[in-house]
């Protein structure tokens, strides 16, 4: 028998209690059942579900018969993580087209991290934007372009970490495109679930707690693919805050994600010319709004060091990224990160380019540069926000 594949898409993290140690399999699609949690004893067999290894190579591997009670329970367990759908297979098969099915079948996006990152309650919502993220809400309609006679961004990058660990970094950064008489913000951000497509369009409208955020008419992609947006939290912590921010607009978005497919040949170019012309194609004023974080540093993300000892080399990488960023220097950017093979998990790198390709702004401003020390683990994550006009 050769065991089937563990699905690319489902998230392995680990859990202990006392001296146990366990894996929890999560699958963010909702595609299978749980999560469930399994001894740390399971994660030999779930590294061998490869699609290739079979139970008698497992046995050989474990010194055990191939025939014997061992084996028997390997392929008893097996076959009940298949029925959950975390293996691929007829079962998983079944269960992604009802997902998906029931997931086309909504007439919004329906919020994922309501709840957990921020409040579902309006007036909750608003009172955390405003006191605990200080947004400055802008009310009435939107301003021109020379109200003040100065020229608001144009562009901005602003990172997806959870608000309550950067609330004075989201404050600074929706603050500073407050002024913006943008009807249409670009919103271009990480995929962190979906790798199948360079680029992935939503076609709904976004739920927030303030009510929903419509997407403009387009032409981008094909529809089947939205679910990449279901658990995404990348383009949804945005949209609430803009929803706050400008809760009297004629506001509608256009929510990007972008994979590390974009590199692929041909594909950058394809994409910034197809989104460029979807934007000119709404008659609206566009802001670009790029959801993105920098590096992500220590055990939590794979590294053997703890972040304290990786941080001063990161932090010096960090600057030579933002330096280039400044001066609105996409391919040295690209070439910074490259050059290191993407060490630091940069989650901002696809699209950061791809926005940035798409828009040309002119030099850029460093609002805030920070740094989340998730002690527990001993891991980072560091993250910027950064206007251009």
């Amino acid at each position: 028998m050769i065991l089937p594949r563990l699905r690319d898409d489902v998230q392995l993290s680990a859990h202990a209690e006392g001296e146990e140690q366990y894996l929890v399999l999560h699958d963010p699609f909702g595609i299978a059942d749980g999560p469930i949690m399994l001894h740390a004893d399971m994660f030999e067999v779930l590294a061998a579900c490869d699609g290739q290894t079979t139970l008698a190579d497992l046995a050989i591997a474990a010194g055990v018969d191939s025939q014997g009670p061992e084996i028997r329970r390997v392929e008893l367990f097996l076959r009940q993580i298949q029925q959950l759908g975390y293996l691929e297979g007829a079962d998983a098969d079944q269960r992604r087209r009802q997902v998906e099915q029931a997931w086309l079948s909504l007439p919004t996006r329906p919020m994922a991290c309501a709840d957990a990152t921020y409040p579902s309650d309006p007036e909750e919502f608003a009172r955390f934007c405003r006191d605990q993220l200080g947004i400055l809400q802008q009310k009435g309609p939107a301003p021109s372009w020379s109200d003040d006679g100065t020229r608001p961004p144009a562009v901005a990058l602003i990172p997806h970490i959870d608000f309550r660990v950067a609330p004075k970094v989201y404050g600074e950064a929706f603050n500073a495109i407050a002024s913006s008489p943008a009807s249409l913000v670009v919103m271009v951000g990480t995929s962190h679930y979906w790798s199948d497509h360079p680029v992935v369009v939503a076609h709904r409208p976004f739920d927030t707690p303030l009510g929903p955020l419509p997407v403009i008419d387009h032409a981008l992609g094909m529809p089947e693919a939205d679910i990449a947006h279901k658990p995404e939290h990348s383009l949804e912590l945005h949209a609430v805050a803009l929803r706050y921010l400008w809760p009297d607009r004629d506001l509608a978005i256009l929510p990007v994600l972008v994979t590390s497919a974009i590199f692929e040949q041909g594909a950058l170019e394809t994409w910034s010319s197809r989104i460029r012309s979807a934007v000119e194609a709404s008659g609206r004023e566009a802001i670009w709004l790029i959801s993105g974080d920098l590096a992500h540093i220590g055990p939590k993300f794979g590294d053997a060091l703890n972040a304290g000892e990786l941080l001063p080399e990161v932090r010096n990488a960090d600057e030579r990224l933002i330096s280039a960023l400044i001066q609105a220097d996409v391919e040295r950017y690209h070439q910074e990160i490259h050059a290191l093979d993407n060490t630091y998990r940069i989650c901002g790198h696809a699209p950061t380019v791809l926005a940035l390709s798409c828009s040309k702004p002119g030099r850029g401003l460093l609002l805030q540069y920070d740094v989340w020390d998730d002690a527990e683990t001993e891991s980072a994550v560091t993250f910027a926000s950064i206007v251009w006009q």
